[in-house]
Parts: structure tokens; sequence; C-alpha cells
């Protein structure tokens, strides 16, 4: 009896990895195109991150905001990168945009990104930073094939 019960729970076991297995191979195949721009959009804000800040510079918060999809008003069938992060300085917003645009940190293709900097009225400089400016630095690297990511189309 012990081994028509092995026998059962085994065949159990079998048809189960058989009718969930294409399921699971499904979604990867389905979800890879995703991971692969979720890596380069990591690998873009690691460049951006370790170079380094403008002098008189630093941080605001530790957030940073990275996405990818179609730009609004754009045609279908291509992704678009965006990081944006939020900074404290003592320079002017153009004295930061010119700084990150002459530094030439390649983008996903290795390719120019766009560097566009703004500040916010509801971001207000910390209590014992008086002449800080609070800017929100926004990098945008448009136009690379969508690869089957449903974000893209």
């Amino acid at each position: 009896m012990l081994l028509w019960e092995r026998w059962r729970k085994r065949r159990w076991i079998r048809c189960a990895v058989i009718v969930f297995v294409p399921f699971l191979l499904l979604y990867v195949l389905a979800m890879a195109p995703a991971w692969i721009h979720n890596h380069q959009l990591d690998g873009l804000a690691d460049r951006f991150l370790s170079h380094p800040l403008p002098p008189e510079t630093d941080f605001y918060d530790d957030e940073i905001q990275g996405s990818i999809a179609i730009r609004p008003g754009s045609n279908s069938n291509h992704c678009d990168y965006r990081l944006r992060f939020n900074l404290e300085t003592e320079l002017s917003v153009d004295e930061v945009v010119r700084y990150y645009r002459s530094a030439k940190i390649p983008g996903i293709d290795g390719n120019e990104v766009d560097v566009i900097a703004w500040t916010s009225p509801d971001m207000q400089p910390h209590p014992d930073n008086f002449n800080q400016l609070s800017i929100i630095l926004e990098v945008q690297d448009y136009g690379h094939g969508a690869d089957w990511d449903t974000r893209c189309w």
C-alpha cells in the first residue's frame, strides 16, 4: 500500500508540473523585455549617481524616481527612459544643467541624454541651509526599441 501512495503522490506532482510550467515559461517570456529595460534604467541611474555632484550641491533626499514608458504625444513602439532626483544647491538651475550636460554621461545606447531641471514650490530648503536652492533634475533618454515591453506600446 505504501508503494501505491508514493506513486499517487508523485503522479500528482508530475501533473502539477506539467500544468504550471508552461504558465511559468509564458510569464518569463512576457516579462523578460521589461526586466531588460529595468536593468538598462538601473545602469543609467548608476552612471548619473556615481558621477560627482556639482560644487556646493548635495542630494535633497534619497528618493530617485525612474520610469520607462512612452513620452506623451509620441508614437508607440519605442521606449523612453526618465530618471528624476532632487538636489539642493547654491548654484543656479542653469549652472546645474550645464554641469551635467558638459559631463557627457552616456545614455542607454551610449548617446547623449537630455538633462532638464526646475524648481518646485513644494520643495522647501532645509532649515539649516538658508542659501540653498531645491532643484528637480530630470534625465531623459528617448526613442529606444520597445522589444515587446508592454509599457512601450
